[in-house]
């Protein structure tokens, strides 16, 4: 009864402005709505973070009620574009809203967005300088060990998409460090808008490899406990940058916050961190890196016809043991969805998860340890993109055809994946044989409950 209850309260012919029934308490925002605005939404609005609006106090969001309503209704806000009907479902970062917060909201909405006691309202939450602060001062209780900033390039007002080529020597560093996290954010306030995306990366020894792959609404990486990523003395890192304009100068730059593992120690694993997996080329035995020598890559045309729809999918074989940590899509304006799905190599299928895409915000989903599959060698790997270019809310011209490219107008087509290759299969094994033990644990101690 209380799914259907919710189903129809999801349903615009039943919310449409209908008032609380006679055994049911309109909601208030003191009491009700307060604490869910607080856990969910205030991180981003409020001064000096990404939202474009405070959301801090009542006054603050009751002119936005009958927006906020169809937002979550809509489960556009908090951004969690993931459906979570298929595949793996268990996020570290998990920020969406349950059921019956969405209902506490949109009940609150549809009878007035009455304010209640003030009386009833939680203590305020204190937040981090969001300027100044980093996000995982509060994961590791200091800030970074080696910040690393980019240099400050002018986006100017109504110019095109500029992708200028930015370096900086790393300074401060005297001798090799395991990375444990990397977090990327904009050196002032008017940097957040005009960044599209930044994919840095380092060299060292003649070699080049990734940092990081981020875009609004990436704030960084996490490696597992453990693995890491090796950074030596006098290392370059290429910021790879995409801005775009907003219709007023810009000086901008971003930064890079780097923690270390302790001196002198490793992790037990080096890791890749983000590999992109393009879903329009193949790979008959390689790592879904255009760099890996052993691939045989085939880049396909990503061509979408004047209102249409296309679908791309990339397939590589894995030929080592890998461990995925986590999830990130990229598309532009006219993609739909992506998915990531696996053919193990005694045949079972595993559909992992569905991307739903919005173009606004980049979501980096990061599985909990028990949920990070687990691929042995020879897996399959399938990763799919789903594109339509019909007349709809925000694309920009569906009379154009559609083809790759870096400006925000083209469409690109692949999946950020973070993920640890393991050149012992021993290794793998063992963390197979650690994740049997700890399921069976856990449903033994559910047998007892």
């Amino acid at each position: 009864m209380l799914g259907l209850a919710l189903a129809l309260w999801r349903s615009p012919s039943v919310l449409a402005g209908q008032p609380a029934q006679a055994n049911q308490p309109v909601p208030t925002y003191s009491k009700d709505v307060a604490p869910i605005v607080q856990a969910k939404c205030q991180h981003c609005h409020q001064a000096g973070s990404i939202g474009p609006m405070s959301l801090m106090t009542y006054a603050d969001v009751r002119p936005w009620a009958r927006a906020i309503r169809m937002r979550v209704l809509n489960g556009e806000m908090p951004p969690w574009p993931i459906d979570k009907t298929v595949g793996i479902q268990g996020f570290v970062n998990d920020h969406s809203l349950s059921d019956a917060q969405v209902d506490t909201i949109v009940r609150w909405a549809d009878n007035k967005a009455p304010e209640g006691d003030p009386k009833d309202l939680p203590a305020p939450r204190v937040f981090r300088d969001y300027l100044n602060a980093w996000s995982y001062e509060t994961t590791f209780g200091r800030p970074p060990d080696l910040v690393i900033k980019s240099p400050v390039y002018k986006v100017v007002a109504n110019g095109m998409d500029q992708f200028p080529p930015m370096q900086t020597k790393v300074t401060g560093l005297d001798k090799e460090r395991w990375i444990r996290a990397i977090e990327i954010k904009p050196g002032n306030p008017r940097s957040r808008y005009v960044f599209h995306h930044a994919n840095p990366s380092m060299t060292q020894d003649g070699k080049s490899s990734p940092l990081i792959a981020s875009a609004v609404g990436t704030e960084g990486q996490v490696f597992p406990d453990d693995a890491g990523k090796l950074i030596k003395p006098g290392a370059t890192v290429n910021f790879g940058m995409h801005y775009w304009p907003i219709g007023e100068d810009v000086d901008a730059d971003m930064q890079l916050g780097l923690w270390f593992y302790p001196e002198n120690e490793k992790p037990k694993f080096p890791t890749q961190g983000q590999v992109q997996f393009r879903t329009d080329s193949t790979t008959g035995n390689g790592l879904g890196n255009q760099n890996v020598s052993r691939q045989i890559a085939r880049r396909a045309d990503l061509l979408i016809p004047p209102h249409g729809k296309a679908m791309f999918r990339g397939t590589y074989v894995l030929d080592k043991p890998a461990r995925i940590h986590d999830l990130r899509g990229h598309m532009h304006k006219r993609g739909k969805y992506q998915m990531v799905e696996l053919i193990y190599p005694d045949g079972r299928y595993e559909l992992v998860n569905k991307l739903n895409w919005s173009e606004g915000w980049h979501t980096t989903f990061v599985y909990e340890e028990s949920k990070r599959p687990l691929l042995p060698k020879g897996t399959v790997m399938m990763v799919s993109s789903y594109f339509d270019n019909t007349k709809r809310e925000g694309n920009p011209d569906p009379d154009q055809w559609v083809v790759a490219g870096s400006r925000t107008v083209d469409e690109m087509a692949h999946i950020w994946i973070g993920i640890t290759y393991f050149d012992k299969e021993s290794d793998f094994d063992e963390l197979v044989a650690d994740r049997k033990r700890a399921q069976a644990t856990t449903t033994l101690a559910r047998e007892h409950q």
